[in-house]
């Protein structure tokens, strides 16, 4: 009897469940919305840092952001503007954060701006690749796109030289990292061949973890160099093969300066745990630019 009733109140659980409505499909969830984004880079730095170091800058009508730290010493030294590399931003940990938290505290006005996502043969998200009877006629479009990335990217360093030409700063140091070398080299030689404008002497150029090519910009970085003169720097911070060849082909292409100032630096690679590291890193430039790129009424103190 037992099992009877067990049996009958089983059917009954069945019952009541088959009776129920099916519960509604699960809706895939859209992806979140993307943090904003400016030329490929998530710039919600902006959100991090005092509103007092931000500002805007306007190379043509071209606004764009800036992290803007002055002398914090009281003893000024020199003004440097400092390039991103990709997919980075104007307040990068370790490597522009590192110098823009740094280098005020030892005489040092910094600006630090946003650049624009270099340019890339891929073809855009979503778009449908050519036809093969049009990929020739595709080619130049790639090469036009980024070369007017280069040109904008020119545009954003010109003006940021402007902001301190027009602060009545005499010496402004260009500092790269990554792409940002190679856009600062070139940027020092067409301002050497009068093509950048007409600015105050810019004192030196340091190059860190610097990218040999890129896509846009004509030549190479051996080939840009022996064009720009300034005092230079490099900071090698990878140690590979592949770098090691570059880092010579760059020492070779200036040999024959031999009054210029040129100075490669081996560094231990940056990584998410590498405070020495940075640190080092800091103390290193900011020795070599004591030296090398300090305006005159500094270096008589």
């Amino acid at each position: 009897m037992k099992l009877i009733r067990s049996a009958a109140l089983f059917l009954c659980f069945i019952s009541i469940a088959l009776a129920q409505p099916a519960p509604p499909p699960i809706e895939p969830q859209a992806p979140a919305a993307a943090l904003g984004v400016v030329g490929g880079r998530n710039n919600s730095y902006s959100d991090r840092i005092p509103a007092e170091q931000l500002v805007e800058l306007d190379a043509a009508g071209d606004k764009f952001g800036a992290r803007h730290i002055p002398d914090l010493s009281g003893d000024a030294r020199g003004a440097v503007i400092i390039l991103h590399d990709s997919a980075q931003h104007p307040a990068w940990p370790l490597t522009v954060a590192a110098l823009s938290d740094e280098l005020p505290l030892k005489g040092w006005d910094t600006l630090s701006i946003e650049l624009p996502a270099p340019a890339t043969a891929a073809p855009a998200d979503g778009a449908a690749p050519p036809a093969p009877s049009a990929a020739p006629a595709a080619a130049p479009a790639v090469g036009a796109a980024a070369a007017g990335t280069e040109a904008k990217a020119q545009a954003r360093i010109a003006a940021a030289l402007k902001y301190y030409v027009d602060a009545e700063k005499k010496n402004v140091v260009l500092i790269g990292f990554g792409s940002g070398s190679i856009r600062a080299a070139e940027f020092l030689r067409q301002y050497a061949a009068g093509k950048a404008g007409n600015f105050e002497p810019i004192g030196a150029l340091v190059l860190a973890m610097p990218l040999q090519q890129l896509n846009g910009i004509d030549a190479e970085l051996p080939k840009i160099l022996p064009a720009t003169a300034a005092p230079t720097l490099e900071l090698i911070l990878d140690n590979d093969a592949q770098a090691r060849i570059e880092a010579e082909a760059r020492r070779r292409a200036v040999l024959h300066q031999r009054e210029r100032q040129y100075r490669q630096l081996h560094l231990p690679p940056l990584n998410t745990s590498s405070d020495p590291q940075h640190s080092l890193m800091v103390k290193r430039l900011r020795a070599w630019l004591q030296k090398n790129a300090m305006t005159p009424a500094a270096d008589a103190t």
